[in-house]
C-alpha cells in the first residue's frame, strides 16, 4: 500500500509540471533545495541585509585639484582654432548677458583675440577668455582670495573682483574654471549682481567646452 501511494504522488507531480500553462488552480513549480546543514569543515556565508537598499560607492564629480600636488597629465590633442565670439554666439551669450545685466535691449560683442570676447550691455561688461588647462591650474587656482563656486557645473573658483586676463582688477566678480581639460575665465562688472551673472555665464561657457 505504501508503494502505491508514492507512485501516485510522483505521477500527479509530473502531470502538473507538464501542464503549467493549462492549470487553472495554481501551478506546481520545481523549487531548488539547499541543505541547511553544512558539510564538515564548510563555512556558510550569510550576506548582511541592508534595509535601505544597496550601498553605492559612486562618487559624483571630481574634487577640486590641489595645485600644490604635481600631476603630470597626458598631452592634449591638437584642437582646431576657433573664434570665441562665434562659439559663444552659438549659445546666445550676448542676448542672455543683456537680459541679466539689467534688462538692456542688446549687448555689443567685441572680439579681443581668437579666444577672448567682450560683451557690453548698458553699464555691464563681461569678458570671457578661453585659456589652457595648465594656466588655470597653475595660476588662477593658486591666487589669494579665491573661493569654490559650487553653483557652476565645472571645477571652478571665484574671485570677488573683475580680474580678466591682461586687465587691472576692479569691482565685479570673476570665475575661473576647468572642464573637459579646457579652461576659461569669466569676468563680470557693472551689473546688479555681478556674481550671479558670472555664475550664469560660467555655466553657459562650461556647456560650450
Amino acid at each position: 500500500m505504501l508503494a502505491i501511494t508514492v507512485t501516485l504522488g510522483v505521477a500527479v507531480a509530473g502531470c502538473s509540471w507538464n501542464r503549467l500553462d493549462e492549470s487553472s488552480q495554481g501551478e506546481m513549480r520545481p523549487v531548488p533545495t539547499v541543505s541547511s546543514t553544512p558539510a564538515p569543515g564548510e563555512e556558510v556565508a550569510v550576506a548582511p541585509v541592508n534595509p535601505t537598499g544597496p550601498v553605492t560607492t559612486d562618487v559624483i564629480g571630481d574634487p577640486r585639484p590641489d595645485p600644490d600636488i604635481e600631476v603630470e597629465l597626458p598631452p592634449l590633442p591638437d584642437v582646431a582654432d576657433f573664434d570665441a565670439c562665434v562659439r559663444l554666439g552659438d549659445f546666445q551669450v550676448a542676448e542672455q548677458f543683456a537680459a541679466a545685466a539689467g534688462g538692456a535691449e542688446e549687448a555689443t560683442t567685441e572680439s579681443l583675440d581668437d579666444r577672448a570676447c567682450r560683451f557690453t550691455a548698458g553699464s555691464g561688461v563681461a569678458e570671457i577668455h578661453y585659456l589652457p588647462e595648465d594656466v588655470i591650474a597653475s595660476d588662477w587656482f593658486r591666487r589669494d582670495g579665491i573661493e569654490p563656486v559650487g553653483d557652476v557645473a565645472a571645477d571652478a573658483v571665484g574671485i570677488a573682483a573683475f580680474a580678466a586676463p591682461d586687465s587691472d582688477s576692479d569691482s565685479g566678480y570673476t570665475i575661473a574654471l576647468v572642464s573637459r581639460r579646457e579652461g576659461a575665465v569669466i569676468a563680470v562688472s557693472g551689473t546688479p549682481d555681478d556674481r550671479s551673472v558670472a555664475v550664469q555665464l560660467a555655466n553657459i561657457v562650461e556647456s560650450s567646452i
